[in-house]
Protein backbone atom coordinates (compact mmCIF):
# COMPACT_ATOMS: atom_id res chain seq x y z
CA UNK A 1 0.00 0.00 0.00
CA UNK A 2 1.46 3.83 -0.96
CA UNK A 3 1.48 6.53 1.04
CA UNK A 4 0.77 5.81 5.14
CA UNK A 5 0.17 2.44 6.59
CA UNK A 6 -3.40 1.97 6.97
CA UNK A 7 -4.79 2.15 10.97
CA UNK A 8 -7.77 -0.22 12.32
CA UNK A 9 -9.61 0.41 15.13
CA UNK A 10 -10.39 -2.48 16.99
CA UNK A 11 -12.96 -2.49 19.45
CA UNK A 12 -13.53 -5.79 21.72
CA UNK A 13 -14.94 -6.18 25.34
CA UNK A 14 -12.14 -9.34 25.48
CA UNK A 15 -9.08 -8.00 26.01
CA UNK A 16 -6.86 -10.37 24.73
CA UNK A 17 -8.66 -11.18 21.60
CA UNK A 18 -8.50 -7.12 21.10
CA UNK A 19 -4.93 -7.32 21.52
CA UNK A 20 -4.23 -10.38 19.57
CA UNK A 21 -5.82 -8.62 16.62
CA UNK A 22 -4.08 -5.82 17.02
CA UNK A 23 -0.75 -7.99 16.88
CA UNK A 24 -1.36 -9.85 14.00
CA UNK A 25 -2.50 -6.33 11.91
CA UNK A 26 0.92 -4.81 13.01
CA UNK A 27 2.56 -8.03 11.35
CA UNK A 28 1.10 -7.46 8.51
CA UNK A 29 1.99 -3.78 8.55
CA UNK A 30 -1.35 -2.34 9.06
CA UNK A 31 -0.94 0.08 12.53
CA UNK A 32 -4.08 -1.38 14.79
CA UNK A 33 -5.36 0.36 17.91
CA UNK A 34 -7.67 -2.06 20.50
CA UNK A 35 -10.12 -0.71 22.61
CA UNK A 36 -12.25 -2.60 25.07
CA UNK A 37 -15.18 0.16 25.17
CA UNK A 38 -17.43 1.66 22.99
CA UNK A 39 -16.59 5.55 25.03
CA UNK A 40 -12.88 4.75 24.33
CA UNK A 41 -13.85 4.01 20.91
CA UNK A 42 -16.13 7.42 19.99
CA UNK A 43 -12.57 9.40 21.96
CA UNK A 44 -10.16 7.36 19.34
CA UNK A 45 -12.15 8.55 16.31
CA UNK A 46 -12.86 12.32 17.25
CA UNK A 47 -8.86 12.51 17.93
CA UNK A 48 -7.55 9.80 14.74
CA UNK A 49 -8.23 8.85 11.60
CA UNK A 50 -8.93 5.23 10.63
CA UNK A 51 -9.43 3.36 7.22
CA UNK A 52 -11.21 0.18 9.13
CA UNK A 53 -13.70 -0.52 12.16
CA UNK A 54 -13.76 -3.80 13.73
CA UNK A 55 -16.24 -3.83 16.45
CA UNK A 56 -17.85 -6.48 18.96
CA UNK A 57 -21.53 -5.94 19.18
CA UNK A 58 -22.68 -7.07 22.35
CA UNK A 59 -19.96 -5.41 25.03
CA UNK A 60 -21.10 -4.18 28.57
CA UNK A 61 -22.70 -1.03 28.89
CA UNK A 62 -22.89 0.59 25.10
CA UNK A 63 -23.08 -2.24 22.16
CA UNK A 64 -21.26 -1.72 18.90
CA UNK A 65 -24.62 -0.77 16.60
CA UNK A 66 -24.43 2.59 19.41
CA UNK A 67 -20.90 3.10 17.87
CA UNK A 68 -22.17 2.16 14.49
CA UNK A 69 -24.97 4.81 15.08
CA UNK A 70 -22.44 7.69 16.68
CA UNK A 71 -19.98 7.04 13.49
CA UNK A 72 -23.13 7.84 11.17
CA UNK A 73 -24.23 11.13 13.64
CA UNK A 74 -21.30 12.24 12.89
CA UNK A 75 -20.69 11.43 9.38
CA UNK A 76 -17.55 10.30 9.30
CA UNK A 77 -16.96 8.24 5.95
CA UNK A 78 -14.98 4.88 7.51
CA UNK A 79 -16.41 1.16 6.72
CA UNK A 80 -17.51 -0.57 9.87
CA UNK A 81 -17.22 -4.44 10.61
CA UNK A 82 -18.94 -6.28 13.30
CA UNK A 83 -17.83 -8.86 15.13
CA UNK A 84 -20.29 -11.51 17.04
CA UNK A 85 -20.63 -14.98 18.39
CA UNK A 86 -24.21 -14.57 17.95
CA UNK A 87 -25.04 -14.07 14.44
CA UNK A 88 -28.95 -12.71 14.38
CA UNK A 89 -29.99 -12.63 10.48
CA UNK A 90 -32.16 -9.52 11.39
CA UNK A 91 -29.58 -7.37 12.68
CA UNK A 92 -27.37 -8.39 10.23
CA UNK A 93 -29.50 -7.34 7.54
CA UNK A 94 -30.42 -4.38 9.48
CA UNK A 95 -26.57 -3.68 9.73
CA UNK A 96 -25.72 -3.84 6.26
CA UNK A 97 -28.61 -1.68 4.94
CA UNK A 98 -27.96 0.68 7.24
CA UNK A 99 -24.28 1.04 5.93
CA UNK A 100 -22.44 -0.71 7.16
CA UNK A 101 -19.62 -3.24 5.24
CA UNK A 102 -19.40 -6.48 6.36
CA UNK A 103 -19.68 -8.90 9.53
CA UNK A 104 -17.47 -11.34 10.85
CA UNK A 105 -18.79 -14.58 12.89
CA UNK A 106 -16.53 -15.63 15.99
CA UNK A 107 -14.58 -18.27 16.26
CA UNK A 108 -12.26 -17.09 13.32
CA UNK A 109 -8.86 -17.97 11.95
CA UNK A 110 -6.76 -15.02 12.17
CA UNK A 111 -5.53 -15.71 8.75
CA UNK A 112 -9.34 -15.30 7.49
CA UNK A 113 -10.10 -11.70 9.36
CA UNK A 114 -6.73 -10.57 7.71
CA UNK A 115 -8.11 -11.52 4.31
CA UNK A 116 -11.29 -10.23 4.68
CA UNK A 117 -10.05 -7.03 5.83
CA UNK A 118 -7.17 -6.08 3.48
CA UNK A 119 -9.09 -5.56 0.47
CA UNK A 120 -11.68 -3.35 2.39
CA UNK A 121 -8.75 -1.47 3.52
CA UNK A 122 -7.78 -0.72 -0.35
CA UNK A 123 -11.38 -0.28 -1.68
CA UNK A 124 -11.59 2.74 1.25
CA UNK A 125 -8.45 4.01 0.43
CA UNK A 126 -8.91 4.54 -3.16
CA UNK A 127 -12.11 5.75 -2.70
CA UNK A 128 -11.12 8.08 -0.19
CA UNK A 129 -8.49 9.12 -2.51
CA UNK A 130 -10.31 9.75 -5.80
CA UNK A 131 -13.11 12.13 -3.19
CA UNK A 132 -9.73 13.70 -1.77
CA UNK A 133 -9.32 14.47 -5.97
CA UNK A 134 -13.00 15.49 -6.51
CA UNK A 135 -12.69 17.92 -3.65
CA UNK A 136 -9.03 19.47 -5.21
CA UNK A 137 -10.53 19.52 -8.44
CA UNK A 138 -13.82 21.39 -6.60
CA UNK A 139 -11.71 24.00 -4.89
CA UNK A 140 -9.54 24.68 -8.25
CA UNK A 141 -12.42 25.36 -10.04
CA UNK A 142 -13.77 27.84 -6.87
CA UNK A 143 -10.59 29.47 -7.18
CA UNK A 144 -10.34 29.58 -10.70
CA UNK A 145 -13.62 31.06 -10.76
CA UNK A 146 -13.33 33.33 -8.11
CA UNK A 147 -9.83 34.43 -9.54
CA UNK A 148 -11.65 35.18 -13.14
CA UNK A 149 -14.34 37.23 -11.27
CA UNK A 150 -11.57 39.41 -9.88
CA UNK A 151 -9.70 39.47 -13.11
CA UNK A 152 -13.08 40.72 -15.11
CA UNK A 153 -13.88 43.37 -11.87
CA UNK A 154 -10.69 44.76 -12.48
CA UNK A 155 -10.51 44.43 -16.65
CA UNK A 156 -13.84 46.25 -16.67
CA UNK A 157 -13.52 48.56 -13.86
CA UNK A 158 -9.49 50.15 -15.00
CA UNK A 159 -9.33 53.14 -16.29
CA UNK A 160 -6.47 51.83 -18.90
CA UNK A 161 -6.72 49.98 -22.08
CA UNK A 162 -6.80 46.39 -21.70
CA UNK A 163 -7.12 44.24 -25.01
CA UNK A 164 -6.62 40.41 -25.31
CA UNK A 165 -5.60 38.82 -28.44
CA UNK A 166 -5.93 35.11 -29.37
CA UNK A 167 -1.89 33.92 -30.49
CA UNK A 168 -2.31 35.15 -34.22
CA UNK A 169 -2.97 38.66 -32.92
CA UNK A 170 -6.80 39.06 -33.27
CA UNK A 171 -8.96 40.61 -30.65
CA UNK A 172 -11.02 38.69 -28.18
CA UNK A 173 -11.82 41.31 -25.76
CA UNK A 174 -11.42 44.65 -24.85
CA UNK A 175 -12.86 46.42 -21.88
CA UNK A 176 -14.66 49.95 -21.26
CA UNK A 177 -11.42 51.64 -21.05
CA UNK A 178 -9.93 50.76 -24.51
CA UNK A 179 -13.27 52.04 -26.20
CA UNK A 180 -13.17 55.27 -24.25
CA UNK A 181 -9.32 56.26 -24.43
CA UNK A 182 -9.41 55.09 -28.25
CA UNK A 183 -12.61 56.06 -29.48
CA UNK A 184 -13.14 52.86 -31.23
CA UNK A 185 -16.18 50.52 -29.80
CA UNK A 186 -15.33 46.73 -28.41
CA UNK A 187 -18.04 45.89 -31.73
CA UNK A 188 -15.60 47.87 -33.90
CA UNK A 189 -12.43 46.10 -33.64
CA UNK A 190 -13.20 42.44 -31.77
CA UNK A 191 -12.38 39.63 -34.43
CA UNK A 192 -10.42 42.23 -36.34
CA UNK A 193 -6.62 42.02 -36.36
CA UNK A 194 -4.93 44.61 -34.08
CA UNK A 195 -2.90 46.08 -36.21
CA UNK A 196 -5.97 47.94 -37.39
CA UNK A 197 -4.68 50.24 -34.88
CA UNK A 198 -2.01 51.20 -37.28
CA UNK A 199 -4.84 51.74 -40.26
CA UNK A 200 -6.76 54.40 -37.48
CA UNK A 201 -5.57 55.39 -34.56
CA UNK A 202 -1.75 54.53 -33.85
CA UNK A 203 0.10 54.58 -37.44
CA UNK A 204 3.68 53.04 -35.71
CA UNK A 205 1.92 50.33 -34.33
CA UNK A 206 3.18 46.80 -35.89
CA UNK A 207 2.16 43.77 -33.69
CA UNK A 208 4.81 41.76 -35.88
CA UNK A 209 7.48 43.37 -34.32
CA UNK A 210 5.79 43.51 -31.19
CA UNK A 211 5.16 39.26 -31.47
CA UNK A 212 9.53 38.82 -32.06
CA UNK A 213 10.58 41.14 -28.77
CA UNK A 214 8.02 38.67 -27.04
CA UNK A 215 9.64 36.12 -28.63
CA UNK A 216 13.15 36.73 -26.37
CA UNK A 217 11.55 38.91 -23.88
CA UNK A 218 7.86 38.15 -21.63
CA UNK A 219 7.35 41.58 -22.27
CA UNK A 220 7.28 44.43 -24.58
CA UNK A 221 6.93 48.57 -23.53
CA UNK A 222 6.43 51.52 -26.17
CA UNK A 223 5.11 54.84 -26.34
CA UNK A 224 3.63 55.47 -29.39
CA UNK A 225 1.30 58.60 -31.26
CA UNK A 226 -1.23 58.89 -32.89
CA UNK A 227 -4.95 60.91 -33.59
CA UNK A 228 -7.90 59.46 -32.11
CA UNK A 229 -11.17 58.74 -33.88
CA UNK A 230 -12.39 62.23 -32.85
CA UNK A 231 -9.34 63.49 -33.97
CA UNK A 232 -7.06 64.73 -31.36
CA UNK A 233 -3.58 63.88 -31.18
CA UNK A 234 -2.74 61.32 -28.43
CA UNK A 235 0.48 59.69 -26.55
CA UNK A 236 -0.30 56.46 -24.81
CA UNK A 237 2.21 53.79 -23.43
CA UNK A 238 1.87 50.42 -24.49
CA UNK A 239 2.70 47.26 -22.75
CA UNK A 240 2.24 43.86 -24.02
CA UNK A 241 2.40 40.39 -22.37
CA UNK A 242 1.99 36.81 -23.25
CA UNK A 243 -0.74 34.73 -21.37
CA UNK A 244 -0.02 31.17 -20.41
CA UNK A 245 -1.35 28.13 -19.65
CA UNK A 246 -0.83 25.85 -16.89
CA UNK A 247 1.73 23.77 -18.98
CA UNK A 248 3.21 27.49 -19.59
CA UNK A 249 1.86 27.46 -23.58
CA UNK A 250 1.00 30.73 -24.79
CA UNK A 251 -2.47 30.84 -25.71
CA UNK A 252 -3.57 34.07 -25.98
CA UNK A 253 -1.45 38.40 -25.40
CA UNK A 254 -2.65 40.91 -23.26
CA UNK A 255 -2.31 44.41 -24.00
CA UNK A 256 -2.20 47.53 -21.49
CA UNK A 257 -2.72 51.40 -23.27
CA UNK A 258 -2.58 54.23 -20.99
CA UNK A 259 -3.10 57.68 -22.03
CA UNK A 260 -0.25 59.66 -21.01
CA UNK A 261 -0.88 62.61 -23.38
CA UNK A 262 -1.33 64.92 -20.31
CA UNK A 263 0.97 63.34 -18.40
CA UNK A 264 4.20 64.14 -21.18
CA UNK A 265 2.51 67.61 -21.32
CA UNK A 266 3.09 68.42 -17.44
CA UNK A 267 6.12 66.28 -17.56
CA UNK A 268 7.47 68.71 -20.72
CA UNK A 269 6.31 71.75 -18.88
CA UNK A 270 8.10 70.77 -16.05
CA UNK A 271 11.57 70.09 -17.28
CA UNK A 272 11.01 73.52 -19.06
CA UNK A 273 10.57 75.31 -16.00
CA UNK A 274 13.54 73.00 -14.27
CA UNK A 275 15.87 74.76 -17.32
CA UNK A 276 15.01 77.89 -16.89
CA UNK A 277 15.29 77.41 -13.22
CA UNK A 278 18.51 76.40 -13.99
CA UNK A 279 19.44 79.03 -16.33
CA UNK A 280 18.83 81.29 -13.83
CA UNK A 281 20.64 80.11 -10.86
CA UNK A 282 23.39 79.91 -13.15
CA UNK A 283 23.17 83.39 -13.87
CA UNK A 284 22.81 83.95 -10.43
CA UNK A 285 25.26 82.14 -9.33
CA UNK A 286 27.70 83.86 -12.04
CA UNK A 287 26.47 87.37 -11.25
CA UNK A 288 27.41 86.89 -7.54
CA UNK A 289 30.59 85.36 -8.46
CA UNK A 290 31.09 88.90 -11.06
CA UNK A 291 30.14 91.37 -8.49
CA UNK A 292 33.68 90.12 -6.68
CA UNK A 293 35.91 89.54 -9.63
CA UNK A 294 34.51 93.26 -10.74
CA UNK A 295 36.76 95.03 -8.35
CA UNK A 296 40.32 93.52 -9.62
CA UNK A 297 39.73 92.38 -12.96
CA UNK A 298 39.29 93.72 -16.29
CA UNK A 299 36.54 90.73 -17.73
CA UNK A 300 35.05 88.06 -16.41
CA UNK A 301 37.58 85.53 -18.84
CA UNK A 302 38.73 84.21 -15.06
CA UNK A 303 35.75 82.80 -13.64
CA UNK A 304 35.05 81.23 -17.63
CA UNK A 305 38.66 79.73 -17.48
CA UNK A 306 38.55 78.99 -13.86
CA UNK A 307 35.11 77.11 -14.64
CA UNK A 308 35.94 75.02 -17.69
CA UNK A 309 39.28 73.98 -16.43
CA UNK A 310 37.45 72.18 -13.30
CA UNK A 311 35.08 70.53 -15.75
CA UNK A 312 37.65 69.39 -18.13
CA UNK A 313 39.40 67.58 -14.66
CA UNK A 314 36.06 66.89 -13.45
CA UNK A 315 34.95 65.05 -16.31
CA UNK A 316 38.17 63.03 -16.95
CA UNK A 317 38.34 61.65 -13.03
CA UNK A 318 34.78 60.92 -13.86
CA UNK A 319 36.25 58.89 -17.45
CA UNK A 320 38.33 57.50 -15.35
CA UNK A 321 36.00 55.77 -12.50
CA UNK A 322 38.71 57.26 -9.84
CA UNK A 323 35.98 58.96 -7.69
CA UNK A 324 33.00 56.41 -8.54
CA UNK A 325 31.22 57.01 -5.05
CA UNK A 326 31.56 60.81 -5.83
CA UNK A 327 31.77 62.14 -8.83
CA UNK A 328 28.59 61.24 -11.53
CA UNK A 329 27.51 63.81 -14.31
CA UNK A 330 25.42 65.96 -11.99
CA UNK A 331 28.77 66.37 -10.07
CA UNK A 332 30.95 67.79 -13.23
CA UNK A 333 28.36 69.78 -14.21
CA UNK A 334 27.37 71.42 -10.16
CA UNK A 335 31.19 72.40 -10.52
CA UNK A 336 31.22 73.77 -13.43
CA UNK A 337 28.33 76.13 -12.57
CA UNK A 338 29.43 76.64 -8.83
CA UNK A 339 33.29 77.12 -9.34
CA UNK A 340 32.90 80.51 -9.98
CA UNK A 341 31.83 81.19 -6.41
CA UNK A 342 35.12 80.42 -5.39
CA UNK A 343 36.86 83.93 -4.62
CA UNK A 344 32.72 85.75 -3.43
CA UNK A 345 34.31 86.26 -0.28
CA UNK A 346 36.42 89.02 -1.99
CA UNK A 347 33.91 91.34 -1.80
CA UNK A 348 34.75 92.22 2.15
CA UNK A 349 38.22 93.04 1.00
CA UNK A 350 39.31 96.80 1.13
CA UNK A 351 40.00 97.95 -2.07
CA UNK A 352 43.57 98.93 -0.36
CA UNK A 353 44.57 95.59 -0.20
CA UNK A 354 42.90 93.90 -2.78
CA UNK A 355 44.45 96.09 -5.53
CA UNK A 356 47.84 96.78 -3.93
CA UNK A 357 49.96 96.11 -6.77
CA UNK A 358 53.24 95.62 -4.01
CA UNK A 359 53.79 92.40 -1.71
CA UNK A 360 51.06 92.80 1.12
CA UNK A 361 52.13 92.87 5.20
CA UNK A 362 51.62 89.68 7.04
CA UNK A 363 48.57 91.66 8.75
CA UNK A 364 47.01 92.59 4.98
CA UNK A 365 47.70 88.79 3.96
CA UNK A 366 45.66 87.59 6.86
CA UNK A 367 42.80 89.61 5.93
CA UNK A 368 43.06 88.85 2.44
CA UNK A 369 43.17 85.39 3.84
CA UNK A 370 39.57 86.22 5.31
CA UNK A 371 38.00 86.35 2.04
CA UNK A 372 37.60 82.27 2.86
CA UNK A 373 35.95 82.60 5.63
CA UNK A 374 33.78 85.83 4.31
CA UNK A 375 32.44 83.97 1.31
CA UNK A 376 31.81 80.96 3.45
CA UNK A 377 29.24 82.94 5.95
CA UNK A 378 27.38 84.41 2.88
CA UNK A 379 26.52 81.83 0.85
CA UNK A 380 26.18 79.56 4.43
CA UNK A 381 23.59 82.28 5.36
CA UNK A 382 21.50 81.73 2.09
CA UNK A 383 21.65 78.17 2.87
CA UNK A 384 20.53 78.31 6.43
CA UNK A 385 17.28 80.77 5.23
CA UNK A 386 16.59 79.23 1.73
CA UNK A 387 17.25 75.01 2.54
CA UNK A 388 18.87 72.47 1.17
CA UNK A 389 20.18 73.37 -2.36
CA UNK A 390 23.11 71.26 -3.87
CA UNK A 391 24.85 73.70 -5.73
CA UNK A 392 25.01 76.00 -2.62
CA UNK A 393 26.62 73.20 -0.85
CA UNK A 394 29.16 72.61 -3.26
CA UNK A 395 29.50 76.44 -3.17
CA UNK A 396 30.17 76.67 0.03
CA UNK A 397 33.04 73.95 0.01
CA UNK A 398 34.77 75.30 -2.77
CA UNK A 399 34.80 78.92 -1.02
CA UNK A 400 35.59 78.14 2.42
CA UNK A 401 38.06 75.31 1.31
CA UNK A 402 40.05 75.99 -1.73
CA UNK A 403 42.80 77.50 -0.27
CA UNK A 404 43.38 74.15 1.44
CA UNK A 405 46.56 72.42 1.29
CA UNK A 406 47.06 69.02 0.61
CA UNK A 407 49.79 68.76 2.69
CA UNK A 408 47.28 70.97 5.79
CA UNK A 409 49.33 74.17 5.43
CA UNK A 410 46.72 75.94 3.39
CA UNK A 411 43.51 77.91 5.42
CA UNK A 412 41.64 78.60 6.74
CA UNK A 413 41.15 75.57 8.58
CA UNK A 414 44.80 73.61 7.85
CA UNK A 415 42.85 70.65 6.46
CA UNK A 416 45.03 67.90 4.78
CA UNK A 417 44.51 65.10 2.18
CA UNK A 418 41.05 63.81 1.73
CA UNK A 419 39.52 66.13 4.70
CA UNK A 420 39.47 68.49 2.02
CA UNK A 421 36.64 68.04 -0.18
CA UNK A 422 37.08 66.93 -3.79
CA UNK A 423 35.34 69.83 -5.42
CA UNK A 424 37.69 72.05 -3.93
CA UNK A 425 40.75 69.66 -4.35
CA UNK A 426 40.21 70.07 -8.12
CA UNK A 427 39.26 74.04 -7.83
CA UNK A 428 42.41 74.34 -6.06
CA UNK A 429 44.29 73.31 -9.23
CA UNK A 430 42.71 75.03 -11.79
CA UNK A 431 42.78 78.53 -9.87
CA UNK A 432 46.53 78.18 -9.42
CA UNK A 433 47.49 77.61 -12.57
CA UNK A 434 44.85 80.31 -14.00
CA UNK A 435 46.92 82.58 -11.26
CA UNK A 436 50.29 81.25 -13.06
CA UNK A 437 49.43 81.86 -16.39
CA UNK A 438 47.70 85.12 -16.34
CA UNK A 439 48.38 89.05 -15.48
CA UNK A 440 47.40 90.07 -12.04
CA UNK A 441 48.34 93.73 -10.47
CA UNK A 442 51.45 91.88 -8.45
CA UNK A 443 52.97 89.87 -11.26
CA UNK A 444 53.17 89.56 -15.27
CA UNK A 445 51.56 86.37 -16.35
CA UNK A 446 53.87 83.05 -16.36
CA UNK A 447 54.04 81.09 -19.69
CA UNK A 448 52.29 77.87 -19.96
CA UNK A 449 55.53 75.43 -19.20
CA UNK A 450 56.91 77.93 -16.91
CA UNK A 451 53.58 77.66 -14.90
CA UNK A 452 53.54 73.73 -15.12
CA UNK A 453 57.04 73.65 -13.77
CA UNK A 454 56.23 75.98 -10.82
CA UNK A 455 53.03 73.72 -10.08
CA UNK A 456 54.82 70.41 -10.30
CA UNK A 457 56.67 71.22 -7.03
CA UNK A 458 53.55 71.66 -5.29
CA UNK A 459 52.53 68.13 -6.18
CA UNK A 460 51.90 66.61 -2.36
CA UNK A 461 52.37 69.62 -1.28
CA UNK A 462 49.48 72.00 -2.01
CA UNK A 463 47.81 69.75 -4.65
CA UNK A 464 46.51 66.11 -4.21
CA UNK A 465 49.06 63.84 -6.06
CA UNK A 466 46.39 61.56 -8.11
CA UNK A 467 44.30 64.49 -9.13
CA UNK A 468 47.33 66.65 -10.02
CA UNK A 469 48.89 63.77 -12.30
CA UNK A 470 45.33 63.47 -14.47
CA UNK A 471 45.61 67.43 -14.82
CA UNK A 472 49.15 66.58 -16.35
CA UNK A 473 47.62 64.41 -18.73
CA UNK A 474 45.02 66.73 -20.10
CA UNK A 475 47.60 69.58 -20.32
CA UNK A 476 46.68 70.03 -24.09
CA UNK A 477 42.88 70.60 -23.69
CA UNK A 478 44.21 72.88 -20.89
CA UNK A 479 45.86 74.78 -22.72
CA UNK A 480 43.89 75.14 -25.32
CA UNK A 481 40.92 76.44 -22.59
CA UNK A 482 43.43 78.76 -21.28
CA UNK A 483 43.64 80.43 -25.26
CA UNK A 484 40.15 80.12 -25.86
CA UNK A 485 39.38 83.11 -23.31
CA UNK A 486 42.38 85.37 -24.62
CA UNK A 487 41.32 88.52 -24.30
CA UNK A 488 39.92 88.39 -27.24
CA UNK A 489 37.99 85.46 -27.08
CA UNK A 490 34.02 85.16 -26.38
CA UNK A 491 32.62 84.74 -23.28
CA UNK A 492 29.71 82.45 -22.50
CA UNK A 493 27.54 84.85 -21.01
CA UNK A 494 23.88 82.91 -20.35
CA UNK A 495 21.60 84.16 -22.42
CA UNK A 496 18.65 84.89 -19.92
CA UNK A 497 20.97 87.63 -18.77
CA UNK A 498 19.67 90.85 -20.36
CA UNK A 499 22.07 93.18 -22.30
CA UNK A 500 22.45 95.85 -19.93
CA UNK A 501 23.05 93.85 -16.68
CA UNK A 502 25.70 91.63 -19.19
CA UNK A 503 26.92 94.89 -19.96
CA UNK A 504 27.76 95.87 -16.24
CA UNK A 505 28.33 92.11 -15.07
CA UNK A 506 31.02 91.80 -17.68
CA UNK A 507 32.35 95.18 -18.33
CA UNK A 508 31.29 94.60 -22.22
CA UNK A 509 31.09 98.07 -24.13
Amino acid sequence: MKGSPPRVLIVEDEFYLGKMLEKALQHEEIEAAAVTTVDDAEARILQETFDLIVSDIYMPEKSGLELFEYIKSKKIEVPFIFMTGNPDLKTAVNFLTSGGHDYIVKPFMISDFIQKIKPIIQNHRKKKQELDLVNDLRAMLAKRLSELKIYQDVFDSTDDGEVITDVDGYVVKVNRGFERISGISAEGIVQKHIDFLSESILPEFDFTKILKKLNTDNTWHGELSGTRQNNQRWLVSITFSPIRNEEGQIFAYAGIFKDVSSQREVEQALISSLKKMNLAQEAIIFGMARLAEHRDNDTGYHLERIRSYCRRLAQELYDRKMYPDEIDEEFVQMLYHTAPLHDIGKVGIPDYILLKSDTLSESEFDTMKSHTLIGYNTLNSIFKEYGDMQFLKMGIEITYCHHEHWNGGGYPRGLKGDEIPLSAQILAIADVYDALTTERTYKKAYQHAVALETMKKQRGKHFSPKIFDVFLDILDDIDKIRQSFSEKGELDIPPEIPPEIARILYKQE
